[in-house]
């Protein structure tokens, strides 16, 4: 089977035109930006908890399975320096932090709900862990 070496013009996103088999020759700066911050480990999923509105630190790190306090703190100070989010700290007997998007971070609501249609349609479920069985029920 024979392949043409050129196929007409295609439009891409940004109107970046190219022949097909052309290698990409720009890198999004905007991109490149916002994976910088929003592709950190937890990032995402730090803001999507967030999206189902404001959360005590707590609540966040029960919520998120695998994290730890420390990257947890750690990510949360990033995204607040970053303008995403907002940090209020509650007086009170027991003194209390409650993390909110802020208008700049609930901007990126349609991007992360279309994020997590594109996963559920393209990405395969991570595979679930069995517990393992005893002797007793594996012999019988």
């Amino acid at each position: 089977m024979q392949v043409p070496t050129e196929v007409g013009e295609r439009r891409y996103t940004g109107g970046v035109n190219r022949k097909r088999g052309e290698q990409a020759r720009h890198c999004d700066e905007r991109l490149t930006r916002a994976f910088n911050l929003l592709g950190k480990r937890w990032s995402g999923v730090i803001l999507g908890v967030l999206l189902e509105g404001p959360a005590h630190f707590a609540v966040l790190a029960r919520t998120i399975p695998g994290i730890s306090e420390r990257m947890l703190s750690d990510r949360l100070d990033e995204l607040s320096r970053a303008g995403l989010i907002d940090r209020t700290v509650l007086d009170g007997p027991q003194i209390g932090v409650i993390y909110q998007l802020n208008e700049s971070g609930r901007a990126l609501r349609p991007g992360l709900l279309k994020l997590g249609e594109w996963a559920e349609r393209y990405m395969a479920p991570p595979a679930k862990r069995h517990a393992p069985r005893s002797r007793r029920t594996a012999s019988a």
